[in-house]
């Protein structure tokens, strides 16, 4: 499910560059899968198209977060 959508998001990308939602929606989407770098990344290039999103900055601070803590938890193996 979230594979397609992602691919729906980069055809997006291939008309637009310039798509606050189309970002949002990649970084959200790769957020939910917690693949943190990716939806950090996106989340970066919505907020440069619009700095005072509210939405893609609450989501940044939060994967970045949820990023933070991957890398503390004893528990991940890919340290």
């Amino acid at each position: 499910m979230y594979h397609e959508a992602i691919s729906f998001y980069d055809k997006a990308l291939t008309l637009s560059t310039r798509s606050l939602s189309t970002y949002a929606g990649l970084a959200y989407t790769y957020h939910l899968q917690d693949n943190f770098p990716a939806a950090i990344t996106y989340y970066h290039k919505a907020l440069w198209l619009k700095p005072d999103d509210q939405f893609c900055t609450e989501m940044l601070t939060l994967a970045l977060v949820d990023e933070a803590r991957r890398g503390l938890d004893p528990r991940n193996e890919s340290r």
